[in-house]
C-alpha cells in the first residue's frame, strides 16, 4: 500500500526526500491518527520540490495549522487555492481513505483514494516538471484522444482529479489528456528534446487531419 516505486521512477528519485515523523505531530495532536499512506508519503517523498510544488502544492508541515479544519484535514492545494483537497477528520484513522475536494463552500468526494490521488498528482506535476514540454495545452477532439489511447500505453494513473485526467506514454515521455467542456486538453513532455519533437510532429499531424 505504501510502495511509491512508480512515483520514484517518474522523478528519478534515489535518495530519501521526506520529512521526519516529528513534523507530523500537529496532525496527530489534532486528529489522533494519520492515514498510513499519507504518513509514508510525507516521510519518504514529501520534501521533493518538483514532485510536490511544480504546479499544485502539497501542504508543508510548517503550514499544517493553517489548513486544519474541524471536519477535514487539507493536505494539497491548487496553486492559487481555487480548490483544496482533504480527508474527512472521521476518516483519518483509515489506512488509505477517500479524498474530498472543495472549490467553494461544499466538499465533494472524489472516486480516488489518497494513494490514487497522489499517483495522479505526481503524473500531473511531472508533465510540467520535465525539462522538455509542450508548455501549453492543446485543444484536441475525441478522435485525437482516441488515437493517443490506441497508440500509447496507459500509465495506470487515470483520475477524476480536476475535470478528469488520463496519462499515457512510454519510458521517457508523458502524455496527459484532461477533460474540458465536452472536449479535451492535451499536454505532453519528454526527457530529451528529440523525443519531444517526435511527439510534437506526430500530434500536429493528427490534429491537422
Amino acid at each position: 500500500m505504501t510502495d511509491f516505486t512508480v512515483i520514484r521512477d517518474l522523478f528519478h528519485i534515489t535518495e530519501p526526500c521526506g520529512f521526519d515523523h516529528e513534523s507530523l505531530t500537529p496532525w496527530m495532536e489534532r486528529y489522533g491518527h494519520i492515514p498510513q499512506v499519507l504518513r509514508a508519503y510525507y516521510t519518504e517523498l514529501g520534501a521533493h520540490s518538483a514532485l510536490n510544488a511544480t504546479q499544485d502544492f502539497l501542504v508543508q508541515p510548517h503550514n499544517f495549522p493553517r489548513y486544519m479544519e474541524e471536519d477535514y484535514c487539507i493536505f494539497y492545494t491548487e496553486n492559487q487555492e481555487a480548490c483544496v483537497w482533504g480527508i474527512r477528520a472521521a476518516d483519518m484513522k483509515l489506512d488509505n481513505p477517500p479524498v474530498y475536494v472543495r472549490s467553494g463552500a461544499e466538499w465533494e468526494r472524489l472516486r480516488s483514494s489518497v494513494k490514487e490521488f497522489l499517483l495522479a498528482m505526481a503524473h500531473l506535476q511531472a508533465v510540467l516538471a520535465m525539462e522538455y514540454s509542450s508548455e501549453e495545452y492543446w485543444d484536441i477532439d475525441e478522435a485525437v484522444a482516441e488515437r493517443i489511447e490506441q497508440n500509447f500505453p496507459s500509465r495506470q494513473a487515470d483520475s477524476d482529479l480536476y475535470t478528469g485526467v488520463r496519462f499515457f506514454g512510454r519510458p521517457g515521455e508523458l502524455i496527459m489528456i484532461m477533460n474540458n467542456n465536452g472536449g479535451h486538453l492535451l499536454m505532453f513532455a519528454a526527457e530529451d528534446e528529440e523525443h519531444l519533437d517526435e511527439l510534437y510532429n506526430l500530434f500536429e499531424q493528427w490534429t491537422d487531419q
